[in-house]
């Protein structure tokens, strides 16, 4: 009887413990309900949670989830399930709301005109803002300071003082890395207008791609810096080795670098073909669950840590805000290395918020290794790549 007795009060305890207001306060259908996503953070999702609720007056419950979308929709079919999502990255948006499980902003929410444009873009799915964006990062230069006194403008400049000092080193077999040649050579993935994307119009297969393929592909052939074996991992452990005088890689990047004593910057990423050279942006964004009865709540709160929780965010985790005040901040404009990245994400664009983005991975690195091994060369990747992706689409639209 005793252990029963104790057994009961722990679970009664743990029950009050989730909740972010006291016992017996509120009501369980009250209580809003938020999965979180950031784990760097989470404790600081919860100091919101608590913040805002007393704020308010209404009950919060901050669980610390990663969930795929299966679990998900599984969890909003019930009355207790998550009535919004915190911190998601932004290219699993256009699953959830493709499964209808995602309601649109509202209109008065948030302006986009605030926000880092790409944050903006990666909230829209379909002409439609589906998500609230708050932190953005991206990936830039880093070179080593022992070999190299001034960052290079231009890809031309890189290459030169590169042949000299180790090169550069990235996953040149991942379109993630590879945008930025893809681009500037006027081509891309999926068309961006109006608040959508045109999948009916691969552009990684026309002349433009066949361009970046041969660029990326002399890399390999001609200068000998990167091959089809080179991942993100080993770029970066013979940067910080060393070995190589360039690396591209992201903010993810900066504590390893820094406890192995590399000397290191950042720098923009080099112009190509006189052009910008455009990274992919990554934006932690929120939504709500269409499925939720208490979506102006869950809004309010997602309002809330947007609008007080992004600097402590960046204290915490480094996540760069995505909204453009506060990338103004003192404390970050003084910290050289986030004032590079923010200029590089002022640059870049996100990965098309599109369930079709799925289907893109595959062919491309497989014929980037093919490529790179001297199996096929630019212009056959090329149409590899836009004819697997193509049929991939098809077979994905069709259910199989």
């Amino acid at each position: 009887m005793k252990k029963k007795i104790i057994l009961g009060l722990s679970m009664l305890l743990m029950l009050c413990s989730l909740s972010l207001v006291g016992c017996g306060k509120k009501s369980s259908k009250d209580k809003v309900v938020i999965w979180s996503n950031m784990e760097v953070e989470s404790d600081l999702i919860v100091k919101y949670g608590k913040m805002w609720s007393k704020k308010t007056g209404h009950e919060i419950q901050i669980v610390h989830e990663t969930p795929d979308l299966q679990q998900f929709v599984q969890a909003t079919n019930s009355s207790s399930g998550p009535d919004a999502v915190v911190g998601i990255s932004n290219d699993q948006l256009a699953d959830y709301v493709t499964a209808g499980r995602v309601a649109e902003v509202p209109n008065d929410l948030y302006k986009d005109e605030e926000y880092a444009d790409a944050a903006v873009q990666a909230c829209y799915v379909n002409g439609k803002r589906y998500a609230a964006p708050l932190a953005v990062e991206t990936v830039t230069l880093f070179y080593n300071t022992d070999k190299i006194k001034e960052a290079p403008k231009t890809w031309d400049e890189l290459l030169k003082v590169g042949e000299k000092q180790g090169g550069i080193q990235f996953d040149a077999t991942s379109i993630y890395y590879d945008l930025g040649f893809v681009r500037a050579y006027d081509s891309y993935i999926f068309p961006y207008a109006d608040g959508k994307y045109d999948i009916k119009k691969l552009g990684l297969g026309n002349e433009g791609a066949v361009k970046a393929y041969q660029f990326i592909e002399a890399l390999a052939t001609k200068y000998k810096f990167i091959s089809s074996n080179v991942t993100s991992d080993i770029a970066k452990s013979n940067f910080q080795n060393g070995k190589t005088a360039f690396y591209i890689g992201g903010p993810w990047d900066i504590d390893g670098l820094k406890k192995a004593g590399t000397h290191f910057a950042v720098a923009k990423m080099p112009t190509l073909n006189n052009k910008k050279f455009v990274t992919p942006v990554g934006t932690q964004v929120s939504f709500v669950s269409s499925k939720s009865k208490k979506q102006k709540l869950a809004w309010d709160f997602i309002l809330y840590l947007m609008d007080h929780g992004a600097l402590d965010m960046y204290q915490v985790g480094s996540r760069i805000p995505a909204k453009l005040e506060f990338q103004q901040n003192e404390k970050i404009k003084a910290d050289p290395i986030s004032a590079v990245f923010i200029e590089q994400i002022a640059d870049g664009e996100p990965m098309p918020t599109v369930s079709e983005l799925g289907q893109v991975w595959t062919p491309y690195q497989n014929n980037m290794k093919a490529l790179l091994n001297k199996k096929i060369d630019a212009t056959q990747a090329a149409a590899n790549i836009e004819k697997q992706i193509t049929e991939g689409i098809g077979l994905m639209k069709s259910g199989k």
